[in-house]
């Protein structure tokens, strides 16, 4: 392992829709549904630590396996260690790390409510509102995730997300971020699985680099801490 970890958050940090921003010019997922895009800014930024030999990537997402999958990382042999589903799986070489897989079984064994039980009482709580307005995914029972459609009315969204905080099961966490509410057991922490990769690969230098509020966690376990202008965790600090 290199001398220096970039651990990079990839949505809304390294690329993005053309919702969010229409300068992104650069694919850098494929979907069918909504692709997301680098900027060019993105793309320079991407190369500055791409090719130097003394640094090695490590994404550090939300994003499932399949979504990762989608994207130009994975594709790429010099990507050999990923975080994903907020820190629910690491891969390694495309293989899921079995020592980190067993620590999050024992902890979601734990739980006192489980993701399929809090599934049913948002899809419940979500029943007296428009449905066409709202989706909720259950990824892979992992964490749970409310989307608002584009076009739902600000007002009908902010009443259900904060219908949805009232009911945080004990030992959940709740993180809004645009039109997504997430659901998260409280140790699915993108910190966790870094200082686990910080201690078994020892680097001298250590880069976090993310934009919303779930990730400063993991970026204050990095020497120093990237952030996208006019993001959500950018906004928090300044």
């Amino acid at each position: 392992m290199a001398q220096t970890l970039l651990f990079l958050d990839l949505d809304d940090t390294l690329f993005q829709t053309l919702r969010k921003n229409p300068q992104g010019s650069i694919q850098a997922t494929q979907t069918t549904s909504t692709p997301s895009y680098m900027t060019q800014a993105q793309q320079i930024f991407w190369q500055l630590f791409y090719h130097n030999p003394a640094v090695n990537i490590i994404p550090v997402t939300a994003r499932d396996q399949r979504q990762y999958n989608n994207s130009f990382l994975s594709k790429d042999s010099k990507i050999t260690t990923a975080v994903l589903y907020f820190s629910g799986v690491i891969l390694e070489q495309g293989k899921i790390d079995e020592v980190w897989q067993e620590n999050r079984r024992n902890a979601y064994a734990k739980l006192a409510v489980s993701i399929a039980d809090s599934q049913a009482q948002v899809q419940t709580a979500l029943a007296s509102y428009p449905l066409n307005y709202f989706n909720l995914y259950n990824v892979e029972n992992y964490y749970l995730t409310i989307k608002a459609s584009a076009d739902c009315p600000l007002a009908l969204r902010a009443e259900v997300f904060q219908h949805l905080k009232t009911l945080l099961p004990p030992h959940y966490l709740l993180h809004e971020n645009d039109r997504a509410l997430s659901l998260l057991p409280e140790f699915l922490d993108k910190s966790r699985a870094v200082r686990y990769l910080i201690e078994r690969y020892q680097p001298l230098l250590t880069l976090g680099a993310g934009d919303s509020l779930t990730d400063w966690g993991f970026m204050q376990c990095c020497d120093f801490r990237l952030i996208p202008a006019r993001t959500q965790l950018d906004s928090a600090l300044v």
